[in-house]
């Protein structure tokens, strides 16, 4: 693909982004639960989607493209209320959200914003309202614990990615 086009498509996708962002908030609006996390869920494979399926393809051809730092509030911030629902979780509730991170990874590299939402919509059930920014941390232990390999920034999901460690992927 030819750099306008690359350039047209990526912005397109950050304009998307940005609308699917807006989109949220009017969701999260929505009184009916049941209502609210069907329209989530379809949110979310809407951002993972155009992140992973189109804009990743568009760097990955372009690279400089994407800009050099991160804007806006790291993705592993929590709010206070989204720590209160993070605290509540067991060991055996990590062991779940760790097992879904890894089963979304491969031994190639994947944006980390794919492999959360993809997490994310296999747990949707048990955890519907598991804050993004936990699975993003879960990502940055995982790390930490050998299980993952990283490139770029994992604070920032768009701007980072992973793939299983040699010995996970023997495993796999």
């Amino acid at each position: 693909m030819d750099l306008d086009a690359a350039k047209d498509i990526y912005a397109a996708c950050e304009k998307s982004l940005a609308a699917l962002t807006e989109a949220e908030q009017a969701i999260l609006r929505i009184a009916d639960e049941d209502e609210r996390k069907r329209l989530l869920k379809a949110l979310s494979s809407a951002i993972v989607e155009v992140l992973s399926g189109v804009r990743a393809t568009v760097v990955l051809q372009h690279p400089d493209l994407e800009p050099p730092e991160p804007l806006g509030q790291p993705d592993t911030d929590l709010s206070a209320e989204e720590q209160e629902i993070v605290s509540s979780l067991s060991a055996s509730d990590n062991e779940v959200i760790d097992s879904a991170l890894l089963a979304q990874c491969a031994s190639s590299w994947r944006k980390v914003a794919r492999v959360v939402g993809s997490a994310m919509r296999t747990l949707d059930d048990r955890f519907p309202d598991m804050p993004v920014g936990y699975y993003a941390l879960r990502i940055v232990r995982l790390v930490e614990l050998g299980a993952l390999e990283s490139q770029g920034n994992l604070e920032y999901m768009r701007f980072s990615e992973v793939r299983l460690t040699e010995p996970a992927r023997s495993a796999a």
